[in-house]
């Protein structure tokens, strides 16, 4: 198994930008380089704090931006990292309703579950 990337459209108040991003579902939230941010229009709008890879624990700026992709688009918070790093997260592929073929390296559509209630019977 390898990596997945893919061409994210990320949009913001000043236009968008086409990014190459992992699709890791080992992360929470999509993290996109600060220079993109910066040249879209997305500002830092608070912190959070994240668990690194490598188990340190770090305060990143957050900020709202909307990104595209396969037809798609909708709104999420995304942090607002260092450079060269490019990460859609976990959070944004579920917004879009997908899902990582880690087998075939590529996204695909995700299959939800409905439950439904069964209406009480009377006796």
């Amino acid at each position: 198994m390898g990596e997945t990337k893919v061409v994210v459209r990320i949009h913001g108040p000043n236009g968008h930008a086409d990014l190459e991003m992992l699709a890791d579902t080992g992360a929470t939230l999509t993290l996109v380089p600060e220079s993109v941010a910066r040249s879209v229009g997305i500002r830092r709008e608070g912190s959070v704090k994240v668990k690194l890879a490598d188990g340190r624990i770090k305060s990143l700026p957050v900020g709202k931006a909307e990104i595209e992709l396969r037809g798609d688009r909708a709104p999420i918070r995304i942090i607002i990292g260092s450079e060269g790093v490019a990460l859609l997260g976990l959070t944004a592929l579920e917004t879009l309703g997908l899902k990582v073929n880690t087998v075939e390296r590529r996204l695909e559509p995700s299959v939800y579950n409905q439950f439904s209630l069964a209406s009480p019977t009377t006796s």
